[in-house]
C-alpha cells in the first residue's frame, strides 16, 4: 500500500498504526508523517516538529545502546507537542540485538509516540520486527519490486530459510492487502488469486517458521524442506 494512500484513509479514520516499516522513504515522506502523526494534519504550532527524533546508524549499524537510550527518551512525555515521531533511518542496519531490544516497543509503544522505520529492503529486517510494523511502499506503481513465489526446494543454508521466510511473510501481508482492495507491493493478482487461506493462518505461519528456526542446526535438510511443503500445501500456497 503507497503510505500517501493509506495517511489519507488513516486521517479520514482518526487512527493511525503506531509502528510503520516504509519501503523507499526520504525527507518529503518524514516531513509527510510528522505532520500527520505530530499534528493530525493541522500544526498549530511550528515547535511542534521539534518532536521528530531521528535514530541514524553510529559507523555501520544501529546498535543497541542507541535503542536503549530511545526508549528511555520516549518513556517521557513529549514536551513541545502531544505526540511525537521516531524515525529509524536505515533500518535495515539494526543489530539483532538492537531489534530484539526494540521489539516490545514497536509492539506497544508509549501512547503519544509513533514509529517510521525507513529502510531500502524491508527483507533485510528481521520476521520479528516486520510482523509487529505496517508495511508501506514510497514509491509509485513503478517502483514495484515484483517476487517469485518461494520454493522450499531452493532452500540449501540458514539464509536462504531468512530469505525464504521473508518472502512468504511478503507473499501473505500481500494477499491480506489484496482481499481488503489495497495496493499490493511485491506479488501479482494473478498469484494472489490462487492462495487460500485465512488471515488466522499468518501466526500459524510464524509459529511454524519460529520452530524451523529452532531446529535448524540438528534437523536433515530435507526435513526442513518436506516440512514446509506441508505447511504450505495446507495453506493453498504449495500449488504456486
Amino acid at each position: 500500500m503507497k503510505a500517501e494512500e493509506y495517511l489519507r484513509e488513516a486521517s479520514k479514520r482518526g487512527k493511525l498504526h503506531h509502528s510503520i516499516i516504509l519501503e523507499g522513504g526520504n525527507q518529503e515522506a518524514v516531513e509527510l508523517f510528522a505532520r500527520y502523526v505530530i499534528c493530525q494534519g493541522e500544526c498549530k504550532k511550528a515547535s511542534w516538529l521539534n518532536e521528530v527524533l531521528r535514530i541514524k546508524p553510529e559507523g555501520k549499524s544501529i546498535g543497541i545502546s542507541q535503542i536503549r537510550e530511545l526508549i528511555d527518551r520516549i518513556s517521557l512525555k513529549p514536551f513541545a507537542a502531544p505526540w511525537r515521531l521516531v524515525v529509524i533511518e536505515e533500518a535495515e542496519s539494526l543489530t539483532l540485538e538492537a531489534a530484539n531490544a526494540l521489539l516490545k516497543t514497536l509492539e506497544e509503544p508509549p501512547q503519544s509516540t509513533y514509529f517510521l522505520l525507513l529502510t531500502s529492503s524491508p527483507s533485510s529486517l528481521p520476521l520479528t520486527v516486520l510482523s509487529r510494523c505496517l508495511l508501506l511502499s514510497w514509491a509509485g506503481e513503478e517502483g514495484k519490486k515484483k517476487r517469485e513465489v518461494p520454493r522450499p526446494e531452493a532452500i540449501k543454508t540458514r539464509e536462504d530459510l531468512r530469505v525464504f521466510l521473508q518472502d512468504m511473510f511478503f507473499l501473505l501481508r500481500d494477499w491480506m492487502a489484496w482481499k481488503e482492495g489495497q495496493q499490493t507491493l511485491y506479488f501479482s493478482e494473478a498469484q494472489l488469486k490462487q492462495v487460500r487461506f485465512s488471515p488466522q493462518d499468518l501466526n500459524r505461519f510464524l509459529s511454524a517458521f519460529d520452530r524451523i528456526n529452532s531446529i535448524w542446526d540438528r534437523a536433515n535438510l530435507s526435513i526442513v524442506r518436506a516440512y514446509l511443503k506441508k505447511i504450505l500445501q495446507e495453506m493453498g500456497i504449495g500449488q504456486l
